[in-house]
């Protein structure tokens, strides 16, 4: 699929988004996802609000664009699909329609035709899951979920992020949820063990009203795992986390990231830049990049300018560190392997 994927985006840029849009559905049904989470992620994919009626109904439930649940409201003069006997979807994009606008709309309909048709004994629980990690969930609603779930009122709780295409190790409460970063699979645990060879484990929580903050730590964890690193605790980041959370909110990616951006559209790479935060040699730099190490040397040289800060400095190796975690965390989704 992803082979596929690259040579429709060289051909066909709207080809390729539309096969993602295909994919991205065919996850959440996969993952046996529920109405809610189905909408919420549909809104959070197309960047607008999402609506569903369901048949007899005079309104419908609406999610924005981050997926919180919006006041009911219904299709009017919005573009819409039939989801159903009776039943209808829209999408409220206010400002011009976007190329994969009617595929979003087909796909989320048919999602939830097949969810009206599917007897899933589970459903209850991947209902309390979402709840609790929901923004817009009423503490009437957590303590409902949690005793669903039966969570203690004090007991320790770990949610946990795993890709949708990395299977559990053990059995565990999870739901599957559409994030703006691609498909993950909730999970909450009573300790911070991975139930998977890939995941990022979320801070501890307290109580029901604490797992939105240990799942949003649990997605960043998630996006700085990589090949040498699979499974990363927030709690471990420390002050980092507090860093990333707000790295989080920038509209664009900070100077320091974009920097890593040029850097590795030359001849530096990432594990390059890595090692030498680590502290490699010239030597060992020189042959991590198969280059004499005199070429090294006049690339290493260039780095201050091209960074705007001296690597070679406890202080820039420290800036340097930081730079790579924001670099990674404004590119790096849920469906990438590295």
């Amino acid at each position: 699929m992803k082979e596929l994927s690259g040579r429709l985006n060289a051909l066909d840029p709207e080809a390729s988004e539309s096969l993602k849009v295909i994919t991205y559905f065919d996850k959440l049904i996969d993952g046996r996802v529920g109405a809610e989470g189905m909408l919420r992620g549909a809104a959070v994919l197309c960047g607008a609000p999402i609506g569903h009626r369901g048949d007899g109904q005079q309104s419908g439930r609406r999610f924005a664009a981050d997926g919180t649940e919006l006041p009911a409201g219904s299709p009017e003069t919005w573009p819409s699909a039939p989801a159903g006997e009776g039943s209808v979807v829209w999408l409220e994009r206010m400002d011009a329609p976007h190329a994969n606008d009617a595929m979003v709309l087909e796909r989320v309909a048919i999602a939830l035709s097949i969810l009206s048709r599917r007897l899933d004994t589970l459903a209850p629980t991947r209902r309390a899951i979402e709840v609790l990690l929901a923004g817009d969930a009423t503490d009437e609603q957590r303590a409902e979920a949690a005793a669903r779930l039966s969570l203690g009122a004090h007991a320790t709780t770990h949610a946990i992020a795993v890709p949708a295409a990395v299977p559990l190790g053990r059995a565990l409460p999870h739901a599957t949820i559409g994030t703006r970063f691609g498909i993950v699979r909730a999970v909450l645990a009573p300790n911070d063990g991975a139930p998977a060879s890939r995941a990022g484990i979320g801070i501890a929580a307290r109580s029901a009203g604490d797992l939105r903050e240990s799942w949003r730590s649990a997605l960043i964890a998630l996006r700085l795992t990589d090949g040498e690193r699979p499974v990363v605790r927030a709690a471990d980041l420390g002050a980092l986390l507090s860093l990333a959370e707000t790295e989080d909110q920038r509209a664009t990616a900070h100077p320091d990231a974009r920097a890593i951006d040029e850097l590795t559209t030359g001849p530096w790479t990432g594990r390059m830049l890595r090692a030498l935060v680590d502290g490699a040699s010239q030597r060992a730099l020189a042959a991590e990049a198969g280059v004499h190490h005199s070429t090294m040397g006049a690339r290493l040289q260039k780095l201050p300018a091209a960074l705007g800060y001296d690597p070679s400095t406890s202080a820039g190796r420290t800036r340097l560190d930081v730079a790579l975690m924001l670099h990674r965390l404004a590119h790096v989704g849920f469906d990438d392997e590295g």
